[in-house]
C-alpha cells in the first residue's frame, strides 16, 4: 500500500518530469564553468551536487504540494481507507530516498560523459545526504501542522543559507580557524563517513516520527 503512496506523488508530478530532468543536467554543467577558477585550487563538486540536489528538491516538493491544494479533500479520503495516516507519511520519507537516489545517478552519468566534472566520493554523498535530510525533515513536519505557504518559508531560508553560507562561516570562524582545522584532522578519515551516515539516518528517523504524532493528530 506504501509503494501506491509513492507512486502517487511521482504521477503527481510527471509533467513536470522534462523540467527535472532538465534541472538535474544543467545545474552541475552551469555550476562547473561557473566555478572553474576555484575548481583549480579544490574539490567542488560538494557544492555543485549540494545545489543540484537543493533545487530539484524544492521543485519536486513544491509541485507535489501544488497538485494536492488542488484536492484538498484527497488527503482525507486516502487516509479513510484503506491507507493508515501513518502509511501516508512513510511514503513521503520513501520519495525523498528515492528522489535523492535519482540524483546520485544523474550526477554520476553526467560526471562519467563530461571531463570537467568530478565524480563523488563517500563522505560527499553523505553530506549532501544529512543537509538534504534536515531540510526535507524540517519541511515535512511544517507542512503538515502549519500547510504548504508557511513550509514554503524552509526552502526559503535554506537557499539564503547555501548563498551565503561560506561568506557567513568564513567571518563566524575566522578568529578561530586553527581550532577548527585541528579539530578536523583529529578525526580520521574513516570515521566522518560513519558519523555523516548516523546523523543523516537519525535526523530522518526523528523527522519521520514528528510527522507520524502531528499527522494523527491533525483533523483531515
Amino acid at each position: 500500500m506504501i509503494a501506491n503512496l509513492v507512486k502517487k506523488d511521482f504521477l503527481l508530478v510527471k509533467k513536470t518530469t522534462v523540467a527535472f530532468l532538465g534541472i538535474s543536467v544543467l545545474v552541475p554543467l552551469l555550476a562547473t564553468i561557473l566555478m572553474r577558477d576555484a575548481a583549480q585550487d579544490k574539490r567542488t563538486e560538494l557544492f555543485i551536487f549540494l545545489y543540484m540536489v537543493i533545487l530539484v528538491e524544492v521543485m519536486f516538493v513544491q509541485a507535489v504540494a501544488t497538485e494536492e491544494e488542488k484536492s484538498p479533500r484527497a488527503t482525507a479520503l486516502l487516509c479513510a481507507a484503506p491507507y493508515s495516516r501513518k502509511s501516508y507519511v512513510i511514503a513521503k520519507y520513501i520519495c525523498y530516498l528515492i528522489f535523492y537516489g535519482t540524483c546520485i545517478a544523474i550526477y554520476s552519468i553526467i560526471a562519467a560523459i563530461y571531463p570537467g566534472l568530478g565524480f563523488l566520493n563517500i563522505t560527499e554523498v553523505l553530506t549532501v545526504f544529512l543537509v538534504g535530510t534536515i531540510l526535507y525533515g524540517v519541511y515535512i513536519p511544517v507542512a503538515i501542522k502549519y500547510g504548504i505557504t508557511k513550509a514554503r518559508l524552509v526552502f526559503a531560508t535554506a537557499i539564503l543559507l547555501v548563498s551565503l553560507g561560506p561568506t557567513l562561516i568564513a567571518k563566524v570562524f575566522n578568529s578561530n580557524i586553527d581550532f577548527v582545522l585541528s579539530l578536523m584532522r583529529n578525526i580520521s578519515s574513516l570515521n566522518i563517513p560513519i558519523i555523516l551516515g548516523v546523523a543523516g539516518v537519525g535526523v530522518f528517523l526523528v523527522s519521520m516520527i514528528i510527522s507520524f504524532g502531528i499527522f494523527e493528530k491533525k483533523e483531515l
